[in-house]
């Protein structure tokens, strides 16, 4: 016979499980490298490969209480959305194309509708993608999925971003909520319903102070220019300048700080039924990845291009005396030009393999090292329901070149 708590017992804790990050960073680090040099030969295309290796290492490596996520998407699935998305979106480019042979004179608002189309796809695809991710992961043999429509969650997302645009980004923090409110109790896990406890309100009294410094900033620059341009000094423009160079570096600055906020307080708002999600995530940790990536890209670009110079003086050491002949420019300037679009390629790979292994695999360590799970032992009444959701949006995330990060 079960024991029952009498009146004036207190009633049990609530259980805490902290999670917990196992991947090894030479290990990503060389699957980046081998994923980015693996896409020169084949044109891009083996960036499916290297998202889904990706996704599988950063899910198994997660852990609670010993037990892993699991990531059961495949490249071929990204690389079919890709094709649909780009079958969806080419009658677009074209017919934007035709408009801008025939209204040559108004080309600019002839893009407008493009534009406007491009931005609601935008959101469409973004929930759509993470559609795919949710019902692509596993947790103890039961999946995450997710129902609803792409398009009611555009809207909403275009009526607050208009909102937040009017009140001069005053909304943001009650738009966010309300959208990953809209996501949440739209996600499962299995047959447990999804919910997000995070309010506006809570997001606003975290950061009102960025968004006060924003404005007055904003306001800064604005008096600026004026006073600048009512005195009709011979220098304002380089002035201008400085000042924007200035507000670029402050909003940087803020940035992590900002973005670090921001983690702290969507993890805190996660609910699973009677699951819920603490943090403890610092901003320093943010920073220390922010420059991270900032110190490490300047280094490989300064010894990239050390490596570049020695390599073109070698080249034209070599091929002195058949650059000096007319017979032979031809075809060494072509090679020269390939060889200089590689190099510029493979920086651009490198700079990517870094803000990977930062700002993704780094960054996903550091928030999953710093979260506990309240109440896990609730999901034990789960039981699977739900099924795998279409392609279409990681292929939209895509094609539209939005979805950064994983």
């Amino acid at each position: 016979m079960t024991a029952s708590l009498r009146a004036d017992e207190p009633l049990p804790a609530p259980q805490s499980s902290p999670m917990a990050f196992s991947g090894q960073g030479r290990e990503f680090l060389r699957l980046l490298i081998a994923g980015s040099l693996f896409q020169i030969p084949t044109f891009g295309f083996y960036r499916f490969w290297l998202i889904t290796k990706v996704r599988r290492h950063l899910w198994a490596n997660t852990q609670i209480e010993g037990e892993a996520f699991e990531y059961t998407g495949t490249a071929k699935e990204l690389l079919i959305g890709f094709l649909i998305a780009l079958a969806v979106l080419a009658p677009l480019y074209i017919a934007y194309a035709i408009l801008g042979v025939v209204l040559e004179e108004q080309y600019a608002f002839a893009s407008v509708p493009l534009v406007v189309i491009m931005y609601v796809l935008a959101h469409f695809g973004s929930y759509r993608a993470r559609k795919y991710r949710a019902s692509r992961t596993v947790f103890r043999g039961i999946r995450f999925w997710m129902k609803g429509s792409g398009w009611p969650y555009a809207l909403r997302a275009v009526l607050w971003d208009l909102a937040t645009l009017l009140t001069l980004g005053l909304a943001l923090p009650w738009a966010m909520a309300s959208l990953e409110r809209y996501r949440m109790r739209n996600t499962y896990f299995g047959s447990i319903q999804g919910d997000f406890a995070g309010t506006g309100w809570s997001l606003f009294k975290r950061g009102w102070w960025i968004w006060v410094a924003g404005l007055a900033g904003l306001a800064g620059g604005a008096l600026l220019a004026i006073v600048l341009a009512t005195l009709s000094l011979g220098q304002h423009e380089v002035l201008l300048h400085l000042a924007l160079f200035l507000l670029i570096l402050i909003g940087l600055a803020l940035l992590p700080l900002l973005l670090a906020i921001f983690t702290r307080w969507h993890i805190d708002g996660l609910r699973f039924g009677d699951v819920a999600a603490a943090s403890s995530f610092r901003a320093g940790t943010y920073y220390g990845l922010f420059f991270k990536l900032i110190f490490s890209s300047l280094g490989f670009l300064l010894t990239f291009g050390i490596a570049v110079g020695a390599l073109g003086f070698l080249f034209a050491g070599v091929f002195k005396e058949a650059i000096a002949a007319a017979e032979g420019l031809s075809w060494i300037s072509v090679g020269a030009g390939v060889l200089v679009a590689i190099g510029y390629l493979v920086a651009l790979l490198g700079l990517g393999v870094l803000q990977r292994y930062f700002l993704g695999r780094g960054l996903w360590a550091a928030i999953v090292a710093s979260t506990t799970i309240i109440n896990l032992q609730s999901v034990d009444a789960a039981v699977a329901a739900g099924q795998p959701a279409g392609v279409l949006g990681e292929g939209l995330a895509d094609a539209l070149d939005f979805n950064v990060g994983i």
